[in-house]
């Protein structure tokens, strides 16, 4: 069974308040001129969705979000992704849209969406208005994550913060910065204190959690040579470092959008992440609009690799079914 842990959807409302146009691609900007998301009618056209998929071969897909603008947002997502499910049982679930850092009312949002909605997780950024995600105001969110016992699903800031240098006459902010920020914030669930301080947290970085398979050699070397001097001698995890750090990160999931049809960022990231821990995505529509040949193409060369059918069948699907819980 292939899953899709990273496929997109908005209610109309929203995308119409976004600027969505119908028949029209329209990019949607920051008041500063960042590009932001593309819109189309793919965004909100959840037949479109059926129509992709099934030339894909995509079984079902993991609905998300982005971050909403207020709770009112949150709740019109929230509510979308529960009818939908209802409607389509066997070809979607969803994750919750929240404000993490928008006190109770967010958080009994959350509450809700998981509880009375059955959403199997909930979506934040890999920044939250400029706070990284092992800020401490982030603490009372994990909190009651941990209690809804469902994974938090980190995707890339649509507006990332503190990325001047990707001001430039093309798209720095969404093909560099964005990924970047999700390097960053794989690293700091291990380094930060998050996962020490909520041992039963569940987290899938998004986009291979921007590629950090590849610089991870690198950030190994330096907690290894460092030790408590990494952190300015006042560490965020406890003693052995590595060690503790290592386990942070092995505890860690990824989806494997983000790349298109991302072979090679696939092989990188087997080097030093389990399979298991692996979970196929396509980051349908804004990287494959209107393109269920080159998904399916994307799942053909995954079953390629020269691996167990059994793990390829995991990363395919297997994995994500078991840590959402899915009825396959």
């Amino acid at each position: 069974m292939v899953i899709d842990l990273e496929h997109h959807l908005e209610p109309r409302e929203v995308w119409e308040m976004r600027g969505g146009k119908p028949g029209q691609l329209v990019m949607q900007h920051a008041p500063d001129g960042t590009p932001l998301r593309p819109l189309d009618d793919s965004t909100h056209d959840i037949d479109l969705h059926l129509k992709y998929m099934d030339i894909a071969g995509i079984d079902m897909a993991v609905l998300s979000g982005t971050e909403a603008e207020n709770l009112e947002v949150a709740k019109k997502f929230n509510d979308h992704f529960a009818a939908v499910v209802k409607q389509h049982p066997k070809r979607f679930a969803a994750m919750a849209v929240t404000l993490p850092l928008g006190g109770r009312q967010a958080l009994d949002e959350l509450e809700r969406a998981v509880k009375q909605l059955g959403l199997k997780g909930v979506l934040i950024t890999a920044q939250i208005h400029g706070e990284a995600v092992d800020s401490r105001k982030l603490w009372p969110f994990y909190e009651r994550v941990c209690k809804l016992d469902v994974p938090v699903f980190v995707h890339p800031s649509i507006k990332v913060e503190g990325f001047d240098a990707c001001k430039a006459p093309y798209d720095l902010f969404r093909t560099i910065g964005r990924e970047f920020d999700l390097s960053l914030a794989t690293f700091r669930f291990c380094a930060g204190g998050v996962l020490q301080e909520f041992p039963d947290l569940k987290v899938i970085m998004a986009h291979f959690g921007g590629g950090y398979s590849s610089v991870k050699e690198r950030m190994d070397r330096y907690i290894r040579f460092m030790g408590a001097k990494f952190w300015n001698g006042k560490p965020l995890i406890s003693e052995p470092y590595y060690e503790n750090y290592q386990k942070y990160f092995d505890r860690l999931y990824f989806n494997m959008a983000g790349r298109e049809i991302g072979v090679e960022t696939t092989r990188c990231a087997l080097t030093n992440i389990s399979s298991k821990k692996l979970m196929f995505g396509t980051d349908y529509p804004p990287n494959f609009i209107n393109d269920g040949e080159g998904m399916r193409k994307w799942i053909e060369e995954i079953r390629k690799l020269p691996l167990d059918a059994k793990v390829i069948e995991g990363m395919l699907g297997g994995n994500a079914a078991e840590l959402l819980r899915l009825e396959t």
